[in-house]
């Protein structure tokens, strides 16, 4: 299935006071009223369509804010997608959202993860980071600015789960101790996931 329309949406973008999408909301959407994107036609979205294909049926500058949470990951060519998103972004419009950090022990057993993040994943498409290490602004045309990122620490173990959210407290109170933890740290003490947003610039 290409693209599947289940409510008639599309036709009726422009006349929306704000448009707001969920990528990959499954079986449910996180963000109320917000248009549901997946690739499975699940009884929450409205739009079914192959992601890996980007979002061509979303004109330029479309698009308010665009929520993802633990779906980047499973796109084969993040890099693609996140020029289709910046693409349907108006001017000043918000990618928020939440990813698996490659330190989480449970990232590697599901077989549809195709793409690992850390915390530079997202300073490949900014301009401006709020880190000390700098990495190769491969895609020029995208300029992202990286307005939050916290790193989430989270066990399903009660006990575990209590000291891992003293570690989030520290590490997330300046973007050096982020660093800190990242390069000296994250295999002793692994994360969960990352949480972003990004507004386009």
């Amino acid at each position: 299935m290409e693209l599947f329309d289940k409510k008639g949406i599309l036709s009726n973008l422009a006349t929306l006071e704000k448009v707001v999408i969920e990528i990959g909301c499954g079986s449910a959407k996180q963000i109320n009223n917000a248009i549901g994107i997946d690739q499975i036609d699940y009884p929450a979205v409205d739009i079914v369509c192959n992601l890996e294909k980007g979002l061509p049926f979303l004109p330029d500058n479309s698009v308010d804010a665009i929520y993802s949470f633990h779906s980047l990951d499973l796109l084969p060519d993040l890099g693609f997608f996140m020029s289709e998103v910046f693409r349907v972004l108006k001017p000043g419009g918000k990618n928020i959202g939440t990813v698996p950090h490659f330190s989480n022990p449970y990232y590697y057993s599901d077989y549809t993860h195709k793409t690992p993040f850390g915390l530079y994943s997202f300073c490949y498409f900014a301009r401006q980071t709020p880190y000390r290490r700098k990495v190769i602004h491969y895609q020029q045309n995208l300029c992202f600015k990286i307005t939050r990122q916290k790193i989430i620490f989270y066990s399903p173990f009660k006990v575990i789960n209590i000291f891992r959210k003293i570690y989030g407290i520290v590490f997330n109170s300046s973007a050096l101790l982020q660093e800190f933890y990242e390069g000296s740290m994250s295999n002793i003490l692994p994360a969960h996931e990352i949480s972003f947003e990004l507004e386009k610039q």
